[in-house]
């Protein structure tokens, strides 16, 4: 893969031990194991598209009541037309675990929503979206994880952090992180590389102690709970990750790129590819 800015050397970093992320945790979980629970796959016909809307609107319209609820049950916007949707599927009963999409602006330029919701609040004008060129820029968004994956924590104002607390199946934690490594993933394998993002600045937090660096481009507002935005480069995600977490990407890329099993799709399995960046 051409790159359109220098390589981004890897600092050095203090070890993040993942079990630390969750309380309750078992010393002994493997972050290598996560793929025997849950399959990553990309939501391209529009069956699969269907079944990313209706959890969105399980979660954002009937438990969180972020948006209006829709009759057809499924929660759709403008944006979904130029975005990739993405899934983490149960292995075992191939239902929807967690989703998220990938607005890009390849085919239609028009404005992210994060170019519309924080319009004249950006902070840090060389890293807003307008200075880089458009094809080549994304945001991530409308991440879901199902209710049965999930157990609140504490604090009811995270709405986006349910997934990194602890449950009674040891990986369910690690569902949003997941996620995450998706949306980078297919970032690189499309060249978005500059993506943005609007989430909770203790979710920030968090997913910057395994490696996944978000730059703060303005302060926080009130838009479902305190909401700030940020700015990552894809790249540099994949020079700070954690080596565990750089692992568990690769695997899900390696998902990413091929069909489903059998068990969660019913459509032949087509051959399998391997993103440059991540043999690399």
């Amino acid at each position: 893969m051409t790159l359109l800015n220098p390589p981004l050397s890897q600092p050095e970093q203090k070890r993040f031990d993942p079990a630390k992320l969750a309380e309750n945790s078992d010393d002994q979980i493997n972050l290598s194991d996560f793929n025997k629970y849950f399959y990553a796959s990309q939501a391209i016909s529009h069956q699969q598209k269907n079944k990313v809307f209706r959890l969105r609107h399980k979660v954002y319209c009937e438990e969180l009541n972020f948006e209006p609820a829709r009759l057809s049950g499924l929660e759709q916007d403008d944006f979904d037309r130029r975005a990739l949707h993405c899934s983490l599927a149960d292995t075992q009963s191939g239902e929807l675990a967690g989703t998220v999409r990938l607005i890009h602006c390849q085919q239609d330029p028009g404005p992210l929503p994060i170019e519309t919701y924080f319009a004249g609040r950006i902070t840090v004008p060389h890293l807003s979206p307008a200075c880089f060129p458009r094809q080549h820029v994304c945001e991530i968004s409308r991440l879901a994880v199902a209710a049965q994956f999930r157990r609140r924590i504490k604090d009811s104002a995270a709405k986006d952090l349910p997934a990194l607390s602890s449950s009674s199946r040891p990986f369910n934690r690690y569902i949003a992180i997941g996620l995450y490594l998706m949306a980078t993933a297919l970032c690189l394998e499309n060249g978005y590389y500059h993506g943005f993002v609007t989430i909770e600045p203790s979710l920030a937090r968090v997913l910057q102690r395994i490696g996944i660096h978000f730059n703060p481009i303005g302060e926080a507002i009130d838009f479902n709970g305190k909401r700030a935005p940020y700015y990552l480069d894809a790249r540099d995600v994949v020079a700070n990750l954690q080596p565990e977490y750089r692992d568990l990407m690769r695997r899900l890329t390696d998902q990413l790129l091929t069909e489903p099993p059998q068990s969660i799709s019913n459509k032949p399995t087509i051959a399998n590819t391997s993103l440059k960046w991540a043999i690399a």
